[in-house]
This record gives structure tokens, sequence and C-alpha cells, in this order.
């Protein structure tokens, strides 16, 4: 999908964010591709950069270290989890859903990863959608 798809999508089920907030840099995403040892699809980053624009149920975590919406980074909140223990290295989280649950991409499956969604009590993890694209075309009746 390109970012108008994902944009026209978006206004369909998302209010708008009141404030100006930052979209990730093209130096933000070079170091959490490097961090994770993944190129993100191009749909997740369209997403990504849209959220400054969306106010989105839950949080979708940052990329962008200024001026955001104040949800935690990918980056902090994957280092976190692995301090916890338990956590698969291989596990991208992207939207906290509250309680230790998230959605997340797979590092071993990039750039062609599904969305998986991770139970924090169950400790276990189920395959959404086997690409973002197809995430993205399943929000409006997950958000519903």
């Amino acid at each position: 999908m390109t970012r108008d798809e994902i944009a026209n999508l978006l206004d369909g089920i998302l209010d708008k964010e009141l404030g100006n907030l930052d979209t990730p840099l093209a130096s933000d995403w070079e170091y959490i591709e490097k961090k994770f040892g993944c190129q993100f699809p191009s749909e997740f980053k369209f997403f990504i950069e849209l959220m400054s624009k969306y106010s989105f149920p839950g949080d979708i975590l940052n990329v962008s270290n200024g001026n955001t919406n104040g949800n935690d980074t990918i980056e902090f909140t994957y280092d976190y989890e692995m301090k916890q223990g338990g956590w698969k290295e291989e596990l991208i989280p992207f939207y906290s859903i509250g309680n230790g649950d998230y959605f997340c991409l797979l590092s071993n499956e990039c750039p062609n990863t599904g969305v998986y969604y991770y139970s924090h009590e169950e400790t276990n993890i189920d395959k959404e959608a086997n690409n973002f694209e197809e995430w993205l075309k399943q929000l409006p009746i997950f958000l519903s």
C-alpha cells in the first residue's frame, strides 16, 4: 500500500491528532533498523509516520525521539521487556495494548514479516496477519 492509501484507510477510522508531532527522521529509521538487523516494510514505516497525524487507541510505540504523543519508543519498550525476561529476541513491539500485551513484527522475517500478537499472561505469540498490509486492512474491524 502507498502512504496515501494508508492515510485514506486511517481517515475513515481515526480522529486527527491535535498537536503537531514529529515524524521519524531518516536517521531514526536507520538507527532502529540497525538495532534490530531488520529492514522494516514500507507500509510499516508509512503507518508509523502517519501516527504523527492520527490519534490511535492504545499506544502505537514511537520511532522518533522528537516531539511525540508521549508513548514509549519501540526501542525503550523492547529493552524494558528484554530486561524483564521471557521476551523473545526477535519480537519487535510496535503497538502496546496494555498489561504487557503487544502487536509485534519479527526481526528474523524482515522485510516480509507477519504481524504477531504477544500475550504476556499466556506468554504465547499468535500470528495475526501474514504481512503489515494485511494487518492494516483488518484495522477497521479490529477498531470497531
